[in-house]
């Protein structure tokens, strides 16, 4: 019995302490406007709170408590704490001095207790004075400057004394490019950046010749007192660059497999290039072979776009550099390309007029062949089909007639992307099934004749 009432009398002094530390609450009035809460440290027990004017400021706090003492801190609670007077109504007491860059508590013994620091924006305004673009703004962003100071809104943590400064947040806005990927082309739009400090953070991203809006901050807008400046116009030196490539090249069946990435020789390539003219006044493409490289260019046109047509094996890079008017500057992007070894592999048999579409034509398989002639002979030496294009083939035809099952013969003359030359002879099997050899000759040639349909 003793136990569960000593139980009971623990519990109720728990519930006691817990109802008398949510009880607990400082409210912040007054200033010009509604008092701002800009941080809420939580570890450490204390929010912060911007006032505009502290002349009729007042923190309020209410407990169960109806004896409350009041003190404030520059630094720190345990370094700088002195007491301050306030006036007592029941359980709320109200301090009515407030000063800027100070920290207020009520000391109560209670663990919980919340610290209140108070900033006056009256003494630490944004002033937009002489704002204009910075000279040491450069081709990767533009920097503004301003003849004002803007002071630090710094804040102390009880404990530690350690301090930390509250973000302003500024909106710049200007007129800019954005890439439309889909319709391949650039259009205007107008944006907004948020910035801490407009004066120490480039803006990147300015690719049109422009106004320039400032606003801010964020506590000068919560007070109804938004400031701003505005630079009429300015004119760009910054680079929006984009490219692609297309690739004209014949996709056949039987062309051997590439590595990932690989082009077989020959392959035009198109290289185009967007950009923001009439910021972007030079474009300069070089297309090198990798070991011989940037300053030996197979081509350097200037164009935005080129064509090239790649013939011999080995790695490439395509390079396109665009300027502005000014020539101090530019952007640059690249593309890698890779041109496949040769090679040539030649089947011995083939069965057209049997299965369409199944090892009906003699093809040979290939990648990056320059140059190419296959001739078909029958057995007297006759030539019956000639071809230069290695992705085609014969398809067992004479004059538009199948010719007869048996041993044809081939000759093959090529180039490779990688200057191999082959030259290849061999025989080549034509089969048929037992069906299909219920035909005529049509005995035009020493019987080297065609099948007739």
């Amino acid at each position: 019995m003793k136990q569960i009432i000593r139980f009971f009398c623990i519990l109720g002094c728990w519930l006691a302490g817990m109802c008398s530390a949510l009880a607990q609450q400082y409210v912040v009035r007054g200033g010009t406007g509604e008092p701002m809460l800009a941080a809420d440290e939580t570890a450490y027990k204390l929010k912060v709170y911007v006032v505009n004017g502290v002349e009729n400021v007042t923190i309020s706090y209410t407990s169960s408590s109806s004896q409350h003492q009041w003190y404030r801190y520059k630094t720190s609670r345990l370094g700088d704490s002195e007491p301050v007077e306030s006036t007592q109504n029941g359980t709320t007491s109200t301090l009515s001095h407030v000063e800027d860059g100070y920290g207020y508590y009520v000391d109560e013994g209670v663990s919980s207790s919340y610290y209140i620091w108070i900033i006056d924006y009256a003494k630490h305004p944004v002033r937009f004075e002489n704002v204009a673009v910075s000279e040491n703004s450069s081709c990767s962003g533009v920097l503004l400057q301003s003849s004002a100071e803007m002071d630090n809104l710094r804040y102390y943590y009880p404990t530690n004394g350690l301090s930390r400064t509250l973000a302003r947040e500024f909106e710049v806005s200007f007129n800019t490019l954005e890439w439309d990927e889909e319709g391949q082309l650039f259009r205007e739009v107008r944006r907004t950046v948020q910035t801490d400090n407009p004066f120490r953070e480039a803006i990147d991203s300015v690719f049109v010749d422009t106004d320039i809006v400032l606003t801010g901050d964020q506590y000068a807008a919560h007070f109804g007192q938004p400031q701003s400046a505005t630079i009429g116009y300015y004119e760009t030196s910054m680079i929006a660059l984009e490219a692609d490539t297309t690739v004209f090249q014949e996709i056949a069946g039987n062309m051997a497999t590439t590595g990932e990435g690989q082009l077989s020789a020959p392959a035009t390539v198109r290289f185009t290039a967007y950009a923001n003219d009439p910021v972007a006044s030079l474009y300069v493409w070089k297309i090198y072979r990798n070991e011989d490289g940037e300053d030996n260019p197979l081509i350097r046109f200037t164009d935005p776009e080129v064509e090239y047509t790649f013939t011999e094996f080995g790695q490439y890079t395509a390079m396109i550099e665009v300027s502005d008017r000014t020539g101090n500057c530019y952007q640059s992007m690249s593309f890698a390309l890779d041109v496949a070894e040769s090679f040539l592999d030649v089947p011995n048999a083939f069965s057209p007029g049997t299965t369409p579409g199944v090892n009906d034509e003699f093809r040979v398989a290939y990648k990056s062949l320059v140059r190419f002639s296959c001739w078909i002979f029958n057995r007297w030496g006759q030539q019956i089909y000639h071809w230069t294009n290695p992705a085609q083939g014969w398809d067992g035809k004479k004059n538009g007639k199948l010719v007869l099952p048996g041993v044809y013969f081939y000759v093959i003359e090529a180039e490779g992307s990688d200057g191999r030359h082959y030259k290849l002879k061999g025989d080549i099997n034509i089969l048929r099934g037992k069906r299909e050899r219920n035909f005529e000759s049509s005995g035009d040639d020493m019987g080297g004749g065609e099948v007739t349909e």
